[in-house]
């Protein structure tokens, strides 16, 4: 029965119509596999191990070389080089291409007898702060390993507990409980950001060719008959088949990447899936109301590009939005992905309950809105190319 339905046989028709467009084709296909494949081979590793060092032992003691052996040990450093000289520290980030430089200086074992306090000095090249804060964590760790085991050799002959002597010297610890990335993985953290942006880029980018690729390719009044005029049933019609190509995506994203890349997924399917729902409707009806205003299609591109280019950017994904300049927090606040990468994160990765997200979905809506207010400007701006006469529409 439903067959016969207009909205269905311009569902039908538009998706036999993107299925022919080799650029449609390329956009939720061919560019997907690729870049989604590309972007998770370059941080498959997952989290970063064996950055090389350089060590400087000005001190060649035994408690030195105790240290620099707990340094070898760690799963994070890898001791490339040792020098032999302060005056090669700096020519080892160039020379030797390390990532830092840890210097023991002298008297090291002799101050730490007396129980005078020493201090390890670590070069790091910040020119990338993940090294830096990696170099860091570790340097941490070794030297409390080795503090650790300078107590513990200083109180043996008095027959102490170590237990309880750490206690004192040690009297807070921390303990840490990491949610969402408890691995540090870089492919968790960065692929399903970098895979979410280009999932918007793509269906606003189609969208936005939806009606003015069709009158520079002279089909709409083909497309005005089938819908039999009616102007809702071509957009909902549209609608339907832009959603299922943006499912189509998603599917690809979550149902094939991040199972090879073994990314997982904390939270509800179904909140996942009724996000996304709402955040392609949401692409979809704002590329669409483009292409109903814009009637040049390279212009409409253009402006999609401008406007989709920096959601990565200032999501807050990778710099808080908080810290950034007022203007950039507005200009965050204005792009729908901002709101969605906010409560895709609280679903995907911690597993919150679907009121949590109730912010996010609520500015999601208001977009929904906006789009079918430029959707219905359009209209009134381009009727004259949208409400064809019947002798204009025949096929």
């Amino acid at each position: 029965m439903f067959k016969n339905w207009p909205i269905y046989q311009v569902f039908k028709k538009e998706m036999l119509r993107l299925a022919r467009q080799k650029s449609i084709r390329n956009l939720f296909v061919l560019i997907p596999l690729v870049v989604f494949f590309l972007l998770g081979s370059i941080y498959y590793k997952g989290s970063l191990r064996e950055v090389s060092v350089a060590v400087y032992d000005n001190d060649n003691s035994t408690l030195s070389r105790t240290y620099i052996r707990f340094l070898e040990s760690s799963p994070y450093l890898n001791v490339t080089h040792y020098l032999s000289s302060k005056d090669a520290i700096e020519s080892a980030f160039i020379k030797n291409e390390v990532q830092g430089v840890f210097y023991i200086p002298k008297d090291f074992h002799k101050d730490i007898l007396k129980s005078v306090p020493v201090q390890v000095k670590i070069y790091t090249n910040s020119t990338n702060i993940v090294f830096g804060n990696l170099l860091y964590k570790s340097a941490l760790e070794v030297t409390q390993a080795v503090s650790g085991a300078v107590v513990i050799k200083k109180i043996a002959p008095l027959g102490i507990n170590p237990a309880k002597i750490m206690g004192t010297v040690l009297p807070i610890k921390i303990n840490t409980r990491v949610l969402g990335n408890p691995q540090y993985n870089y492919v968790y953290y960065l692929l399903p950001g970098l895979t979410t942006v280009l999932l918007q880029m793509i269906i606003f980018l189609a969208a936005s060719r939806a009606f003015n690729n069709e009158w520079k390719a002279e089909t709409y009044s083909q497309l005005y008959t089938t819908s039999k005029g009616n102007i809702l049933s071509i957009i909902l019609g549209k609608y339907f088949a832009f959603l299922v190509y943006g499912l189509g995506l998603s599917g690809l994203i979550f149902a094939i990447v991040f199972p090879v890349f073994g990314i997982p997924i904390y939270g509800n399917i179904i909140h996942l899936l009724s996000l996304l729902v709402l955040f392609i409707s949401v692409n979809i009806l704002l590329g669409f109301g483009l292409s109903l205003i814009v009637k040049n299609e390279i212009i409409a591109l253009d402006i999609a590009i401008f406007y989709n280019s920096p959601a990565f950017v200032f999501s807050g994904f990778t710099f808080p939005i908080w810290a950034m300049p007022w203007f950039n927090i507005m200009y965050a606040q204005a792009i729908p992905y901002t709101h969605f990468l906010t409560a895709f994160l609280k679903i995907y990765q911690l597993d919150t309950p679907l009121s949590f997200i109730w912010p996010e979905v609520w500015k999601l809506m208001l977009f929904l809105i906006v789009g079918v207010l430029l959707i219905v400007t359009g209209l009134i701006i381009n009727r004259k190319h949208i409400f064809i006469t019947p002798k204009l529409a025949k096929v």
